[in-house]
């Protein structure tokens, strides 16, 4: 082309020729060239390039200026499309139908449209075509001739189904097995095809931690491949750990309807360095890594485990630029599914989603506005934790809290320290403490030379307090198997059973600091444990990958230490107790952090790694720091991520310095790091600042004011001495002393760079309260609403009355029964037995603890209470059926019948299984305990000479004592 071309004409030729497309004049074109652009000048503002593959035309880019619009450069496309074929039907790949890949650019944007999208190979509408037939879509750049001749193949092989897209719209008619998909599951899938046929490129599933939400997408992942024709599947996370457990979760996967693993049927692959193969259907990779691959940064090692969580962001900056690749090219791969979507797809990393042509699919537990405003509001399936829980997909929670002076009002490191010599005498003594660089974790001695104040909110930030640490560890080891864990009933026997193996327990600690600490204050107090019972697990931790493996496998390790890595995605199924030392303000985060306990298990996979478990039907949370106890928010963050570019606080001083032009959303960050840092001031330290402010002026005043001139809707100059007043506005009012006193930004960055964790070693905190939380509020809502249930539904209870009043048998109870429980549950799904049970424990209406899997005889107990059918007082049934025995054995003595010892212990074994059961069958007699005591041929020998013949006497003891 010549050199006097506009500088437009040369970038789109530029991005045509890196895609793979040569670019020709009319009379510049070259035989035997398999693909080819042929460039035809229209206009000083239109520039057509009909695109051949294998030597027929098949596409066309309609290029122009930036002033030009993509809709007006498309229809043009669309006109030559049509105009071209008509006049060179014998050389266009569908005779004289209208070329049917259509692209449209400026130079720096481009748009495309696939004509076949919405109509058949031979240019017929397709049946079930949208509405105003293809639809355009931003791409990164144009498709590869590879990619279009692939395309053309797959139209000509399926004329009716010619596209992806086009086969998308018929996914949603193939059967999908539900009888091996949970309900939730069954339902995200169908609504996710729902939402790909109806042309959305972007789609949101929620669903409960535990529910799972991988195994969904995986499912959709082989309908997709095989069913719809994808040619390659992205599953993109953000942590390398998480990759891992994804890549197992793919290899493990045996499609429904299929007899072998997926990975044995698709070539699976987990991108961590080098190339992808053309042949990989699946491939799995953080995001941080392929950016790398996209912006031609070498790709760290495969056992770097830091990378994602130290390294990458700094590598990217405020947004993760990407340039075009040749290796992976923007059509690489017709799917993303993107995990923990509520923090990885906005902000740094979007571009890199952004450059494929796919469709995105996101999968979180819980969204936040960027979330579900990146995702078009597209929310296609949404299943909370609630109802995973009434569903017993997930587990339900309890709430221990303990509380330290130090955790809720900070202490004094003091001056002064009293040393008592050998001969008793008193004498006080400059204080020393160590303080640990952050960083490089040396540690220095040094002498207090005041009194050094610290709020609650500095604590494991400024100061870390060593008897703060040892108290809350102490107080959970002390009260782990009395109040945390306490003792429980055999539902069986009710036999009082305790547990004496710690729990699996995640500690969260503040910062990689904290938790070393935490990890040698647990090794303290359980009795000088080695590490092989505790260890952090971070990122910084070494082997981090396998000390996860052995905390989810190994019955030696019973508790972890983590920061961030094992906070979200990370499934630990056997983890039954959560502590929080550390405090969480976003509400998505602790909902992540909180869901790792959530995961049900299997009994005995629960007992392969904690022997004296029997059933998790809860987990424990901790509450050492009070999270469960404030609201939490997602508002946007102040530290705009999204913004461009993200500056240090450094640099945003350094502007203020210059006089540089700032932005609302420069203003937002410096308000955000100056209120992230003021909670880390110290008094002493806040005064240092505070001097240099005016004199009615305060840190927080300085903070509030930047707050509000981040509001304003246009960049401002900054006030410098040369600025006149009107020049201003509230940008640089707000901003004005940052610019006049050199002193003050020389203090912020000072505070800014203190790097030093003192250690607090002299103060002795005191337990001010180790209790559970019972939810007393929510528990009375729900008993109030049982009743009004009740209530409204008094033709129903009704029924229940006359069948308990008259005794009828257990059978036809137990049906009516359950037949009220179907018709609570099909419009209350939250209402399941064992949380209409906690709520009159919680209440205080119902004697002891909230028991395992609670459920019949639980549901069973209260309806009695609610019928007054035991007087006022709440008989738990196992007393019930007790009581029902001793009137019938007084019955048989009156009768006078006897029975010997033996018959009197099966007749205890048969409450048990009345009590559990609230019916006694023949079969209940082979169960448990009593199969081992020789199983109902047993209970037959030991009757068989008495009064009651063994069958009828089953018969008897069922109608006598259950329901």
């Amino acid at each position: 082309m010549s050199g006097a071309a506009p500088e437009w004409t040369r970038t789109v030729e530029a991005a045509l020729a890196a895609s793979g497309w040569p670019v020709y004049g009319p009379r510049e074109r070259k035989l035997g060239v398999a693909h080819e652009a042929v460039r035809s000048p229209v206009s000083p503002t239109l520039v057509l390039f009909t695109l051949y593959v294998q030597g027929r035309l098949c596409g066309i880019v309609a290029a122009g200026p930036a002033q030009e619009e993509e809709q007006d450069l498309l229809d043009a496309a669309a006109e030559q499309a049509a105009r071209i074929a008509g006049r060179h039907a014998d050389r266009a790949w569908r005779g004289n139908h209208p070329l049917p890949f259509q692209y449209a650019t400026n130079g720096a944007t481009w748009r495309f449209r696939n004509l076949l999208d919405a109509e058949y190979l031979d240019g017929t509408p397709a049946s079930d075509s949208p509405q105003g037939g293809a639809r355009s879509r931003r791409v990164f750049a144009p498709h590869q001739p590879g990619t279009v001749e692939r395309w053309m193949r797959e139209a000509e092989r399926m004329p009716t189904a010619p596209t992806f897209r086009a086969r998308l719209r018929k996914l949603p008619t193939m059967r999908l097995d539900y009888k091996r998909l949970r309900a939730a599951q069954y339902k995200s899938i169908k609504a996710l095809e729902k939402s790909l046929a109806s042309g959305n490129q972007r789609a949101l599933i929620q669903m409960a931690t535990g529910a799972g939400k991988t195994y969904t997408v995986v499912q959709s992942s082989y309908r997709l491949l095989r069913h719809a024709g994808a040619r390659r599947v992205l599953f993109l996370v953000d942590r390398n750990n998480l990759g891992k457990q994804a890549y197992n979760e793919y290899r493990d996967f045996v499609p429904l309807g299929a007899g072998t693993p997926l990975h044995e049927q698709m070539p699976l692959r987990l991108f961590s360095k080098g190339a992808v193969a053309d042949s990989d259907k699946i491939v799995i990779s953080t995001i941080q890594r392929l950016w790398c691959k996209l912006s031609g940064i070498p790709v760290p090692a495969d056992d770097d485990e830091s990378f994602e969580t130290e390294r990458a962001d700094r590598l990217a900056g405020s947004v993760a630029s990407v340039g075009y690749c040749p290796d992976l090219p923007p059509d690489f791969f017709d799917v993303i599914v993107v995990d923990e979507c509520h923090r990885s797809i906005y902000g740094r990393w979007r571009p890199v989603l952004e450059y494929f042509d796919a469709h995105v699919i996101g999968l979180t537990a819980t969204p936040i506005h960027q979330t579900f405003a990146f995702f078009d509001n597209n929310l296609v399936s949404q299943y909370t934790y609630e109802q995973a829980v009434a569903d017993s997909v997930n587990v339900d929670y309890d709430i221990y809290k303990i509380g330290t002076r130090i955790t809720e009002q900070g202490s004094v490191i003091p001056a002064l320290s009293t040393e008592v010599h050998p001969d008793g005498t008193v004498q006080q003594v400059n204080s020393v403490i160590a303080k640990v660089h952050k960083l490089t974790r040396a540690e220095h001695w040094q002498s207090v030379e005041a009194d050094d104040p610290y709020a609650r909110t500095e604590v494991n930030q400024r100061v870390r307090s060593t008897d703060q640490i040892r108290l809350v560890v102490e107080t959970f080891r002390d009260n782990l198997f009395t109040e945390i864990f306490p003792p429980t009933v055999d539902q069986e026997t009710g036999e009082v059973q305790s547990r004496e193996i710690v729990p699996k327990t995640l500690f969260f600690a503040q910062n990689d600091l904290h938790a070393d600490a935490i990890v040698e204050a647990v090794r303290t107090a359980f009795g000088g444990a080695g590490d092989g019972f505790c260890r952090k697990i971070t990122s910084q931790a070494s082997r981090p990958d396998k000390a996860l493996s052995d905390f989810r496998n190994k019955r030696d390790l019973r508790i972890a230490v983590t920061v961030d890595m094992i906070a979200t995605g990370t499934d630990i199924p056997a983890l039954e107790c959560l502590v929080f030392m550390r405090d969480i303000q976003t509400w998505s985060y602790f909902e992540q952090m909180k869901g790792r306990g959530a995961r049900t298990v299997k009994d005995l996979d629960l007992v392969k790694v904690t022997a004296d478990a029997v059933h998790k039907d809860r987990f424990v949370i901790v509450d050492a720091v009070g999270v469960t106890e404030h609201p939490k928010t997602d508002a946007r963050p102040l530290v705009r991520d999204d913004a461009k570019p993200v500056p240090s606080l450094e640099r945003l001083l350094r502007a203020c310095e210059r006089g540089e032009l700032l932005h609302p959303d420069d203003i937002a960050t410096l308000a955000g790091r100056l209120s992230r840092l003021g909670r880390r001031l110290d008094e002493r330290g806040r005064a240092a600042i505070e001097e240099y402010l005016g004199v009615d002026q305060t840190y927080e005043g300085m903070v509030r004011s930047l707050v509000r001139a981040a509001d304003a809707e246009r960049p401002a100059l900054v006030r410098s001495e040369s600025s006149a007043p009107e020049e201003d506005g509230e940008i640089a009012d707000a901003v004005g002393l940052l610019v006049a006193s050199e002193e003050l930004r020389a203090a912020l960055l000072r505070a800014a760079r203190d790097s030093w964790l003192l250690v607090d070693h002299l103060s002795q905190d005191q337990l001010l309260e180790a209790r559970g939380l019972r939810n007393e509020e929510e528990a009375r809502r729900v008993v109030d609403d049982w009743r009004a249930y009740m209530a409204e539904h008094e033709d129903d209870m009704l029924a229940l009355r006359i069948a308990f009043q008259e005794r009828r048998p257990p059978r036809e109870v137990l049906r009516e029964l359950k037949a009220l429980i179907g018709k609570v549950r099909a419009t209350r799904r939250e209402w399941t037995e064992a949380r209409l049970w906690k709520a009159y424990v919680d209440l205080k209406i119902a004697r002891g603890a909230a028991r395992r899997n609670a459920g019949l005889v639980e549901f069973l107990s209260v309806i009695r209470y609610e019928l007054g059918l035991d007087g006022n007082e709440f008989r738990p049934y196992r007393s019930t059926v007790e009581g029902r025995l001793e009137e019938w054995l007084a019955r048989q003595e009156t009768a006078g019948v006897a029975f010997d010892n033996r018959q009197r212990a099966w007749l205890r074994q048969v409450v048990n299984v009345v009590a559990a059961n609230a019916t006694l069958t023949v079969a209940s007699l082979d169960e448990g305990r009593r199969a081992a005591a020789g199983g109902y041929g047993d209970f037959v020998d030991a009757f068989k000479d008495g009064r009651w013949k063994p069958g009828e006497l089953v018969i008897e003891l069922d109608r006598e004592l259950g329901a």
